[in-house]
């Protein structure tokens, strides 16, 4: 039997493919370096704002200085009107803008709480509140200067961040942007292996291979596009990880084991689409359906219980949902080896139970081909 998967997998894999070679590692490798690298700043800075200006004075003065002082922004405009800023932001010039009034000063000392008006994109909602912070905090410590601290908030807010306390881009959008790549790339490569001897009409080798075992012919193209795509993910991971704090050595087998399922688990959905449609073109255009959105749907960026309940369904069975539940387990440290155990526990039942629909679909459809094969 061992030998029947060996020289399946070499069927597979030892030949000149260049479709294979993409999916296999200029696509993971190439991809998720440009991605790690997008994310190296950590979190974005200098964001082009603009500011509308009226009068002058040395308040005004102040809070210019200390709005183009914040990390996050950086005055490149300076409007006369606010429909000469929001023409700007528009076109894309600028990402926001500020207005202060000609009276600002005026009643900043009748402590008459003026206000400085920030005007957003509201189709950037993360950039747009990065910026707000920043500008909130300056303005409310020129501010406090100003009115020598004689007025006091009744009530403080203090935020501590649990999990990511640097607001580190990489370990929130980089993590899951990673993850989310392998996903499709497993998905596609699993309905890519599988359909290529039904396109080819090498069916009947594939089979001849395998000792006409279904089972075989399913391991054989199956273990080393885990092997390979599952030790690519486990480099990328370590690599957005790094600066993150260290985890046991359980720890680690379950995050890393649980990323080689899902890319079996990946692989075996897209050897089901084969079986079930049985044409390459339909099977790569059902993994890109179900494997491209998946990242919107593993609430990384809307949370799965506010979700409708179809949806909410639709979510946990994605292998990518179990997989982001389970490497954030991780960021409290040891803490969540339960929860992400259970999430690896998940993807195991995954695997099997799509493994099982791609060995009978697959048994139902290569006869048909082989037969076709033999008729041509």
């Amino acid at each position: 039997m061992l030998r029947n998967i060996w020289a399946v997998s070499r069927n597979a894999y030892w030949r000149k493919d260049f479709p294979l070679v993409l999916l296999l590692f200029i696509f993971p490798i190439a991809l998720c370096s440009l991605m790690i690298s997008m994310f190296s700043a950590e979190s974005p800075y200098d964001l082009p704002i603009g500011v509308v200006a009226e009068g002058g004075g040395e308040l005004q003065g102040k809070l210019l200085r200390a709005i183009d002082a914040t990390k996050t922004s950086e005055i490149t405009l300076r409007c006369k009107d606010i429909s000469e800023c929001s023409s700007a932001m528009r076109k894309g010039d600028i990402l926001a803008f500020v207005y202060i009034p000609h009276d600002l000063e005026r009643h900043a000392v009748r402590l008459e709480a003026p206000a400085v008006t920030v005007y957003t994109n509201g189709q950037s909602l993360l950039t747009s509140k990065l910026i707000t912070n920043d500008i909130r905090v300056a303005v409310a410590t020129v501010g406090a200067v100003l009115v020598k601290n004689t007025i006091q908030n009744p009530i403080g807010v203090e935020l501590h961040i649990v999990g990511n306390p640097t607001g580190n881009f990489e370990y929130f959008l980089g993590i899951g942007l990673v993850i989310a790549l392998f996903h499709i790339i497993a998905m596609l490569l699993g309905a890519y292996l599988y359909a290529f001897p039904v396109r080819e009409k090498e069916v009947g080798k594939w089979l001849s291979l395998s000792g006409n075992s279904i089972v075989v012919a399913y391991l054989g193209r199956l273990w080393p596009g885990v092997l390979i795509l599952g030790s690519e993910l486990m480099g990328m991971l370590a690599i957005v990880r790094s600066g993150m704090p260290a985890i046991e050595t359980i720890d680690k087998v379950v995050l890393y084991g649980g990323g080689y399922l899902m890319v079996a688990v990946c692989m075996a959905i897209g050897a089901s689409f084969v079986g079930i449609v049985g044409e390459m073109r339909i099977a790569l255009s059902a993994a890109a359906v179900v494997g491209g959105p998946a990242f919107a749907f593993c609430g990384q960026t809307f949370p799965v219980f506010a979700m409708p309940l179809v949806i909410r369904c639709w979510t946990f069975i994605l292998p990518i949902t179990q997989m982001m539940q389970l490497q954030s387990a991780f960021f409290f440290g040891h803490l969540g080896i339960v929860r992400a155990f259970h999430a690896f526990e998940i993807l195991a039942i995954f695997f099997v139970f799509w493994s099982l629909v791609a060995i009978f679909t697959l048994g139902a459809r290569l006869p048909r081909c082989v037969k076709k094969e033999e008729a041509e």
